[in-house]
């Protein structure tokens, strides 16, 4: 799992930063409308996601992916993002 990006107090991800399997694979389940823009004094970053997104979609999606999968421990149920909801709606036995 990559490590986040903070720049005033948003944490997120670039998708180009991901690896290139995570890439493709998040951009066939994401959205447009949940991919967010953060303009830096330098430069605009246009292909963002926000880390508790990204986090959701690695642990409940892409590490299902793999061969070894591991049964969901029980957690307490905990605030979730937009792309979460989506990947629930999408694949409610998660």
């Amino acid at each position: 799992m990559n490590k986040s990006l903070i720049y005033k107090g948003i944490e997120f991800v670039r998708i180009s930063d991901l690896p290139e399997d995570q890439q493709t694979q998040i951009r066939n389940i994401v959205s447009a409308d949940l991919v967010i823009k953060i303009k830096t004094d330098t430069e605009l970053f246009s292909d963002c996601l926000l880390y508790k997104d990204y986090k959701h979609w690695f642990e409940s999606i892409y590490t299902r992916m793999s061969p070894a999968e591991e049964e969901p421990s029980s957690k307490k149920p905990r605030k979730i993002g937009l792309l979460a909801r989506l990947i629930h709606r999408l694949l409610p036995n998660t």
